[in-house]
């Protein structure tokens, strides 16, 4: 080949392409070595400490199981089988909140690279680390994603706008260190939108087969997302909406493909849970009534008889959570939605028509997406958005944030380039500046680094040593279930409810051998309210502070030194 097609395949052809992915793949790899040095910190959400001891559990051959043990579980097993819940606590737990997916990949991770699970350092955990670098991995991914379907609705600056504003956004790389399974979703939620764009840019064009094929991929990922995340199911609705309007005949054959695939997916899981728990969604579907005035808190999860609350339980009492919870969502929520402002100019882009029909179309999709996930969000927070804001899996608006900006990114555009008194160097300056102010949250996270809260109970080598006076089948009971099965290994109970007959019923399943209390108990604000109840976990701490000794009738009399007042331990025996 002369040496001048050379020249020219790296100027503008195949090797220009590989050049420019080249410096921004090594320049996202340079942001995430800077924010990882600076702004790292372990896990702090329930729900990542779960997805990983599941997945550990996975990978070393144990089943799906949870060493993060829901009295609601055990409730749940025992109604749809008496006795099953005695058998599990033996034999294993079958995990009934979380769906697989996310485990699963992580499960194959954890056997292809060296995970060590050993705590060395006070706050630091080396296989957070590992789970960090590959969400971060997954977050290229979705903006290489992004890129393209951008690229496609609009052109290359656009496309790149977006993509830059979308790697530059401080929340996503939170997310991408906090162990949750948002970035794997969004993932799969963007090749859903892919695969989507990729049917209505061809129905026309392709045959029959190939319009069903494409179809199915849509509904495959739907259903994948759903086994990531269940909420995220109903985005199958509009999905299905987008894909037979995209098509000119057989629109509700290829909506009823989309369906069956996404039903195909998701079925067996759901059989699964069915069978074992007596719900298709298992522990998941009581999040509709959690935080309403009979289920305060995790008070539902810790129950294990909730028959008299659920007694309790009016409709009102539904429609004043949703109608509270949606007023901090389209208040608070939906203006700072994915963490950037470049998200106000989708909604102000909604007054804006738009000839190409795939834009319109998607469009509509997000705004009905958006509709359903608001709903979602509003009817199914618990406990976990109070114990870390915004960034839990309970967040879902966070998905739909990439297209936003991509819809965002594509207006802004369209304002420069009409101002026609700014020249070609102007206009560009003026989308740097863009980026940079966009961007400008990130740098500063590194600049000003979070510090970990001084009553965190979650440090690592500490949980761990605690948690492992204790024998591999011995059972613990903690307030920290996720953080001793996490950290320490170990199969560890939620705190009963209080502690007497809720306590006592559940040595009666499996003796529990010692109970672990943390700053999620003693700390002086939650113990003032608990206080009040003589049975309360709070009230027990007390008495054992003030007085000195485990109260009367407790079955645990031991209790080493070194743990108060900020933590207690105490034991059937002395095990130190």
């Amino acid at each position: 080949m002369p040496l001048q097609d050379w020249i020219h395949k790296l100027e503008e052809g195949a090797g220009a392409k590989i050049i420019k992915w080249l410096a921004a793949g090594l320049a996202f790899v340079v942001v995430a070595a800077i924010y990882d040095t600076f702004a790292y910190q372990g896990f702090s959400s329930p729900e990542a400490m779960e997805n990983a001891q599941l997945a550990r559990n996975l990978a070393q051959g144990k089943g799906y199981v949870t060493d993060s043990i829901r009295p609601l579980d055990l409730y749940l097993l025992d109604r749809t089988e008496p006795g099953a819940a005695h058998k599990a606590l033996r034999e294993g737990v079958p995990d009934l909140t979380h769906p697989p997916a996310y485990p699963v990949v992580l499960a194959g991770l954890m056997k292809a690279l060296p995970f060590q699970f050993t705590a060395k350092q006070p706050w630091f955990y080396a296989p957070e680390r590992w789970l960090a670098v590959f969400n971060q991995a997954l977050l290229f991914a979705a903006v290489v994603l992004l890129f393209r379907i951008t690229r496609r609705l609009f052109d290359s600056r656009v496309a790149w706008l977006a993509a830059i504003v979308f790697a530059g956004t401080e929340l996503f790389w939170r997310f991408s260190l906090s162990g949750l399974s948002t970035i794997f979703l969004e993932v799969i939620f963007l090749a859903m939108i892919f695969a989507m764009l990729a049917l209505e840019g061809r129905a026309r064009t392709m045959p029959a087969a190939s319009v069903a094929g494409w179809a199915i991929v849509v509904g495959a990922l739907a259903g994948l997302g759903a086994l990531t995340r269940y909420a995220f199911g109903w985005v199958i609705v509009p999905a299905m909406l987008f894909c037979g309007w995209a098509v000119v005949r057989g629109r509700g054959r290829t909506a009823a493909i989309v369906f069956v695939s996404f039903a195909v997916v998701v079925a067996p899981w759901l059989a699964r849970n069915r069978m074992l728990s007596g719900s298709v969604f298992g522990t998941s579907v009581y999040a509709l009534v959690e935080e309403t005035p009979p289920f305060q808190g995790e008070t539902l999860e810790r129950s294990l008889n909730p028959e008299a609350a659920f007694k309790q339980m009016r409709t009102a009492y539904l429609k004043e959570k949703m109608f509270s919870n949606l007023q901090k969502i389209v208040g608070e929520e939906l203006p700072t939605m994915g963490g950037n402002w470049l998200c106000a100019f989708f909604l102000v882009g909604l007054l804006i028509p738009f000839r190409n029909p795939a834009l319109r179309r998607l469009r509509y999709f997000l705004v009905a997406a958006l509709l359903v996930f608001t709903l979602e969000q509003a009817l199914g927070r618990t406990f976990l958005s109070a114990e870390t804001p915004g960034l839990n899996t309970e967040n879902m608006l966070v998905i739909l944030a990439p297209l936003l900006f991509a819809y965002g990114a594509g207006l802004f555009c369209t304002l420069i380039d009409q101002l026609n008194l700014m020249t070609a160097d102007v206009r560009g300056a003026a989308i740097g500046l863009f980026v940079v102010v966009a961007c400008l949250p990130l740098a500063l996270a590194a600049l000003a680094p979070p510090q970990i809260p001084p009553t965190s109970p979650y440090a690592p080598k500490f949980v761990q040593a605690t948690a492992h006076i204790m024998s591999e089948k011995e059972l613990m009971m903690s307030d920290i279930p996720w953080a001793v099965a996490w950290y320490g290994q170990r199969p560890c109970l939620w705190l009963t409810l209080n502690d007497s007959d809720e306590f006592y019923r559940a040595s009666a399943l499996q003796p529990v051998q010692a109970v672990y209390l943390t700053q999620r108990t003693t700390d002086s604000r939650l113990l003032t309210e608990l206080s009040g109840s003589t049975n309360s976990w709070g009230r027990f701490f007390w008495d054992c502070w003030a007085h000195g000794e485990v109260p009367g009738g407790f079955p645990l009399k031991k209790a080493p030194a070194g743990f108060l007042p900020d933590q207690m331990l105490v034991s059937d025996r002395v095990r130190w």
